[in-house]
Parts: structure tokens; sequence; C-alpha cells
């Protein structure tokens, strides 16, 4: 008897692959690791294992450009395996835990070890996120980060090694795609464009200090937390892309440039009434992100999937959804045609997921909910060929 061809076959499902072309119900079969085939009519006697797939979707492994996955290392993280891999995000962006004098210890840690495929953003500030801990109202129990906005941000080259921090990605291009500024002042994020031009990489800015700040990023960069709607006690007032009943033109201005909006929804950066409206303006995300830490897993984020639900309901089209999440967010982390895409050749990352239909109550950030149709959840998960996720739990557990 001949030998299987393919280590793995998926069939019959709904294949969403914006990057391949694949709009339709197709067999996807793994061999080596990697896709072997798209196609209609494999046979099952062709692989050694079969998963059964018809009524669910079948997507490329999940990219998430907005966590906190620096598990161990800053308090605020959560762990890459649990909170991601095994609900369908197969590569994960840190979105700036880490400064670049904690960075090597994230890397050999963690990223080095970690079954989830992790690319990072070195925070602009020497040692990242350190103070933050889920401590209500203000997530922190540290005096000092108040320095660093105090007196017009006087003290905040204290936190600050531009020369460090450039080095630090130069070092590291195989895990580090650019630079975070989050949180403190416009001068930081000034300090954070500098660096970002010098080091030749990518900046992700939070959505603060808007309509100004919009000059500090360029075509490629990214601006998260897009549908916020709280009060920025450094700039004053409340500030993003809902201001005065009106979305600021730089925000247009910015798509045209080609900057990605992300969500990045987090603990306080997503408001119901701000999507709504911005969807009927027309705005729409570039890339869905969760901004996963200890805060938010236990609500009102949960998961990635449990986000992309949320922008169902909105109004968003489900392939346009797992574009967000797909082939979108590979270009951003630098993978484009290696992950995101489920044509052959591609890393066999996979995720196979089933459409809940009811009432569901999300909630956003703001103690408002919405009651949802339908709720996407994870079934099958393949990371680089292998199965990770069966019947939704983990393979041989």
């Amino acid at each position: 008897m001949d030998e299987p061809l393919y280590d793995l076959l998926i069939k019959g499902g709904l294949v969403l692959d914006r990057e391949g072309g694949v709009e339709d119900h197709k067999d996807v079969a793994v061999a080596g690791g990697k896709v072997a085939a798209v196609e209609s009519g494999i046979s099952e006697g062709s692989a050694k294992k079969t998963i059964e797939a018809k009524g669910r979707i079948v997507s490329p492994g999940l990219i998430d450009i907005h966590t906190h996955t620096a598990w161990e290392i800053v308090r605020l993280c959560v762990d890459p395996y649990t909170r991601c891999l095994l609900r369908g995000t197969t590569t994960v962006l840190d979105a700036g835990s880490t400064g670049e004098l904690n960075f090597p210890g994230f890397k050999s840690y963690v990223i080095g070890r970690s079954k989830t495929r992790i690319k990072a953003l070195i925070n602009i500030e020497s040692l990242g996120m350190i103070e933050f801990a889920d401590i209500k109202p203000g997530n922190t129990d540290q005096e000092w980060p108040s320095l660093i906005t105090r007196s017009r941000e006087k003290y905040a080259g204290m936190f600050i090694n531009e020369r460090n921090t450039e080095e630090t990605i130069r070092q590291n291009r195989d895990a580090v795609i650019g630079i975070k500024w989050a949180h403190h002042g416009i001068k930081g994020m000034k300090r954070a464009r500098n660096t970002a031009d010098a080091a030749e990489c990518k900046l992700m800015i939070e959505n603060r200090f808007m309509p100004q700040a919009a000059r500090y990023v360029k075509k490629g960069d990214i601006v998260t937390h897009i549908f916020h709607n709280s009060f920025n006690p450094n700039s004053g007032y409340v500030d993003g892309i809902y201001q005065n009943g009106k979305i600021p033109e730089e925000f247009f201005a910015m798509i045209k440039k080609g900057v990605v909006l992300d969500v990045g929804h987090g603990q306080g950066s997503f408001s119901w009434e701000v999507g709504e409206f911005a969807f009927k303006e027309g705005i729409q995300p570039t890339t869905i992100s969760s901004d996963l830490w200890s805060g938010n897993v236990n609500g009102p984020v949960y998961d990635l999937p449990t986000v992309m639900s949320k922008f169902l309901h909105l109004g968003m089209r489900l392939e346009d959804a797992f574009a967000a999440t797909t082939s979108v967010p590979a270009s951003v982390v630098g993978m484009k045609g290696k992950i995101g895409t489920l044509q052959p050749g591609s890393i066999a990352d996979i995720a196979v997921f089933t459409m809940k239909e009811g009432s569901f109550s999300l909630e956003d950030c703001y103690g408002k909910t919405r009651k949802v149709r339908h709720r996407l959840v994870p079934v099958h998960v393949v990371r680089a060929g292998k199965l990770v996720v069966e019947d939704g739990e983990p393979a041989g557990a």
C-alpha cells in the first residue's frame, strides 16, 4: 500500500483566504509543515489524518498585531499559548511590553521557547510597561510613571535611550519589526518617530493627541486603539477618531497615506458607540487586534475571535474580518505569503471555526453591551502542520 501523500486533510470547510484568492468550499491538505494543496475532492485515503470541516470556516491561523505576551517577564502579560494559540491565533505581535533593557530576556525565555509565533515591537521607554498590573482604576500601584508626563515631560528623557533602542532593533531584526509609543506625552511620541526613522522600522502609536499626532505616522505605520472613547489626562480632552460629533479629516488622510488603523480592543479602548459611528462614516479597521493583557482576558476581550465577532455585529463582512486578522497583518509583520494565507507552500498555520448562532451579550470597555447573533468559536488549530487543538481541546489532552 502506498504511503499517504499528506499528513493532514481538512475537508469540506468554507475556506477564507484573501491572499490566496479563495472564498469557497475546498479541502486543505498539509504535508511537511506546509500547505500542500487547496482543492475540491481530495481523497481521505491520501492523508494520515482527516478532519471533517463541513459547515465550518477554515482560515489561515489568526494574526493578532496588538498583544502583551512577555509572559512572566512583564507582569501585565498573558501566556501566548493558552490565551492565543489555543484560541486560533497562531502568530502575535507583542506591542511594546518590553523596552531595550528587558527585551533580551523576553526574546530568550519567551519568544525563543513559545509554540505561538511571536514578533515584537520595542517600547520607546527602555523598561517597557513594567509598571502595569490589573489594579483598578489606574492599572498600577507605582507612582514613578507620572514623572514621564509631569512638568511637560521634563523627566521623560530619563526613561528613554534612543541610541540603545535603535541598536536593539538592528540586532534583533528576526524578531523585532518596530517601535511602540504608548500612554504618555507627545514629546515621547516624537522621540519614537525619530528612533523609528533611524532604525528604519515601523512605528505603532496609540490613538492619542489626535489630530496633531497624525503627523508622526507614515505609510505602513500603525495607529492602534482607533475606537476608544476615553479622556486623555495628558491632553486634557477626549481625543481620537470621534471628536465633537465628527471624524477629523486627518483620519481619512491617514487611510489614503497607507497608515494601518488597528482596533487594539483592550480594557479601555473599544466603544460600541464610536465603532457604530465610524462604520456609518465609512471607516472600518485595517486590522482587528485584541490588546490582550491580564486585565481583559476574562472580559471584555476574552480572545481575538470574540473581538472579530463584535466587528461582524458592526457590519463588517465575514471575508473582510478574516482578511483583517490574516493576510493584512501578515504584511504588517513582514511575513506576507508565508503566513496569513493557505496558498500551497505557505506555513501550515490553520484555524477551523464554528459560527455559533443565538443571542450573545458582548460588552465594550465602557459598560455598554450589544446582543450579537453570531459568535466565532475555534474548533481545530494547526500550527506549522501540527494539530494543537482538536474538537475544542488541546490535542492529546
